[in-house]
């Protein structure tokens, strides 16, 4: 096998990208609603909602036979925030497939990604309606095979051999931008671009040897959130 970064995938949705359009659509046309708090009001409030869009892994990742097109991802996350600032916990998950190389061809396995981190946002200006807010998240980062292990053919006069994969934990930090609109009623739509970075260990070949090393990667991400509105406001 290539590295312990080990993953790759399908062909690259475009659902997401669709959303996307529509959402910005909306962001765009949709007249603001009273809980895009004006700027000062001291009321708390708590809001739930769920996210759609699409994950792009780093382009150096394919150097480990991942599959770095766009990825359809999805999530949820709770916020609760008082004036300029809200605070909160996002639940994200993405998948992706990798190659493995074996005696007899390449074997390919899934690789799904799951994020839970913590995330701050504060508004930096209200423009045609919309909440304009500057976003920081941490947390920690699940990658998980499947199948969960491979089986190496049998040679010579040797059996067939079974590799695991094991899951793979890694902290992770991102930040973007999330501008925000209110529906009508206790509903508002999000339209957020986020860069988030992690670290792998990784080995590859070098001639006849194998290097091991401790790599910096990241993953762009394009969401829409759909959200409603608990209390406050």
């Amino acid at each position: 096998m290539s590295a312990s970064p080990r993953t790759g995938a399908a062909a690259a949705p475009r659902r997401a990208a669709v959303q996307a359009i529509a959402s910005l659509a909306l962001l765009l046309a949709t007249p603001l609603a009273v809980w895009a708090e004006p700027a000062g009001d001291p009321r708390p409030w708590l809001a739930i909602g769920v996210l759609a869009g699409s994950t792009q892994p780093d382009a150096r990742l394919a150097n480990y036979q991942w599959v770095t097109t766009p990825r359809a991802s999805w999530g949820a996350q709770a916020l609760a925030g008082k004036g300029r600032f809200a605070t909160g916990l996002r639940v994200a998950r993405a998948s992706t497939t990798q190659a493995i190389d074996l005696p007899s061809g390449a074997s390919r396995v899934s690789v799904h990604s799951t994020s839970v981190e913590l995330l701050g946002q504060g508004r930096l200006v209200a423009l045609w309606g919309m909440h304009v807010f500057a976003t920081a998240s941490g947390g920690r980062l699940h990658l998980g095979y499947a199948p969960d292990e491979v089986v190496i053919p049998a040679s010579g006069s040797s059996g067939p051999t079974t590799v695991a994969l094991a899951p793979i934990d890694e902290w992770v930090a991102g930040g973007g931008l999330v501008a925000r609109r209110a529906l009508s009623g206790r509903w508002s739509v999000g339209l957020e671009i986020e860069r988030r970075v992690f670290a792998l260990d990784t080995a590859h070949r070098n001639g006849s040897v194998i290097e091991n090393s401790r790599e910096s990667f990241g993953d762009w991400n394009a969401r829409v959130e759909l959200a409603r509105l608990l209390t406050g406001r």
